[in-house]
């Protein structure tokens, strides 16, 4: 039997709406870096990020 990889996402809602307070997606792959997860990665400026 094969190993399986987890995939985890997590969904933000309402991160760089509007243009106030924006949030750069490689701050916040970072600070999912810095939490320990690998393979992060962010969709476009939706804020979703896989790991």
């Amino acid at each position: 039997m094969s190993a399986r990889a987890k995939i985890f996402v997590a969904l933000f809602s309402g991160i760089n709406v509007g243009g106030n307070r924006i949030v750069k997606m490689t701050e916040l792959r970072s600070f999912f870096e810095e939490l320990g997860f690998g393979d992060v990665a962010s969709y476009v400026q939706s804020g979703n990020v896989v790991f």
